[in-house]
């Protein structure tokens, strides 16, 4: 049975894929705390609102579901494999969703309301950059020995 305190220890030293795993986090982190501060409104459809938080618009909806990358995002940054996994995933949604974005000003059922769409499309391309860039180097030039992992 695996031992569950060794799950939480992060191997160390970080890799490249990890980091990624992290700075993508953070940098979602960094719209979604002000975000909800901003403008904690969570009306749908015509009623949703929208504040611009670094160029950005949010609202509640916005702000929240930058969590749903955040805390997965530091959890798997334990494990240059999770990380790994969870930078394709995390790059692959952030890119669905901003292609949404630029294609409907009140997306997922008006949820998320984006009168300025290129702000909320350049973040989210930004950020998959970032994790994009952890999981290429995982994939195509990091997975060593050097990072602990067998050839």
């Amino acid at each position: 049975m695996p031992d569950a305190r060794r799950l939480l220890t992060p191997e160390l030293p970080l890799a490249p894929v990890q980091w990624a795993a992290i700075a993508g986090s953070l940098v979602v982190l960094a719209w979604s705390i002000p975000g909800l501060i901003a403008n904690p409104d969570f009306a749908t459809g015509d009623s949703a609102s929208s504040e611009l938080v670094f160029g950005v618009d949010m609202n509640g909806w916005h702000a929240a579901s930058g969590f749903l990358v955040t805390v997965p995002g530091l959890f798997a940054a334990l494990r240059r494999e999770w990380s790994a996994l969870f930078n394709l995933a995390a790059a692959g949604s952030l890119i669905a969703t901003g292609i949404w974005a630029l294609a409907e000003t009140h997306a997922v059922g008006g949820l998320f309301y984006f009168p300025n769409q290129m702000g909320d499309a350049l973040l989210h391309f930004g950020t998959s950059a970032i994790f994009l860039a952890g999981a290429a180097h995982h994939y195509l030039a990091g997975n060593t020995r050097a990072e602990g992992v067998s050839s």
